[in-house]
């Protein structure tokens, strides 16, 4: 499968990933970069993410048989709210942004129907930001899921799950809502609880304390260091089944101060054996 043309929006960390791994199994004639900063676009292209590049999205978009939306979400859903009119034939758009029901819907609502909308999501992130972090290989190995709904084009939705494997991912469909619960429990609350720690220790009145830093908190806390304004919007787009977890959260925190009140060694046991023999089965 090749692409004639494909535009992406957005060239950090992903969308600069995905453009070095188009080029290197060449999968595209021409990858274009579509972005608000000059600088960033330039230092795309200087790192071969890109074949050119435009600050202007109509004409960035314009002949671009594949457009991939890969700036941060709430850049993504002021884009797509314009309703891209200038597009006049059919294009396939996809996305790749962390909360699926909000822009999916968003897409579904503004977009023409000559405009075909594919929700999708490779799970490769880290902590790492920008182009200088990308790779072509990000994505070998690692999950992508895709949003269809009732609208997807059938045709356009097998383009996209052949792009994702033929990047080395494994594909996986969920609902748009399906994937904010589940991803909620396994990439949102996790980050949350790395800021969390993070803050715990910063706010804590301990002389010195960075130097009793050991493997472990740098373990936990590794992906607090992703981008803030990022994580921001990626919270709120995703914030009810943030919420739902946190409540969750909550009953485990009590479970834990009830058991060390009671200076109760079996449920203690209880709870470390079971997250313990968990992280094993990974």
């Amino acid at each position: 499968m090749k692409f004639k043309k494909v535009a992406i929006f957005g060239v950090g960390l992903i969308g600069g990933s995905v453009g070095l791994a188009l080029k290197k199994r060449q999968m595209a004639e021409q990858v274009i970069g579509v972005g608000r900063r000059q600088e960033s676009l330039e230092n795309a292209k200087t790192l071969g993410i890109i074949d050119t590049y435009t600050l202007k999205v109509a004409e960035g978009f314009a002949d671009a048989e594949l457009i991939i939306l890969a700036a941060p979400v709430n850049a993504v859903l002021e884009l797509l709210e314009t309703g891209l009119a200038f597009l006049k034939d059919h294009r396939i758009i996809t996305d790749v942004c962390s909360s699926k029901k909000v822009v999916v819907e968003s897409a579904e609502k503004a977009l023409p129907s000559h405009l075909s909308f594919i929700g999708g999501h490779p799970i490769a992130g880290s902590e790492k930001n920008g182009a200088e972090s990308a790779s072509a290989d990000l994505f070998v190995d690692r999950v992508t899921v895709l949003t269809p709904t009732a609208k997807t084009q059938l045709p356009d939705f097998e383009r996209i799950q052949t792009l994702w494997e033929s990047l080395g991912s494994k594909v996986f469909s969920l609902t748009p809502d399906e994937h904010d619960r589940v991803l909620a429990v396994t990439s949102h609350i996790p980050h949350l609880l790395a800021v969390s720690a993070s803050l715990l220790v910063e706010q804590a009145e301990i002389p010195n304390k960075e130097n009793f830093i050991g493997p472990g908190f740098r373990d936990l806390t590794r992906i607090a260091e992703g981008e803030p304004s990022l994580w921001q919007h990626i919270f709120l787009t995703n914030s009810d089944h943030i919420l739902e977890n946190l409540t969750r959260l909550e009953k485990i925190i009590y479970e834990w101060k009830d058991a060390l009140k009671k200076n109760d060694l079996e449920h203690l046991l209880k709870l470390l054996n079971s997250a313990s023999q968990f992280r094993k089965n990974l």
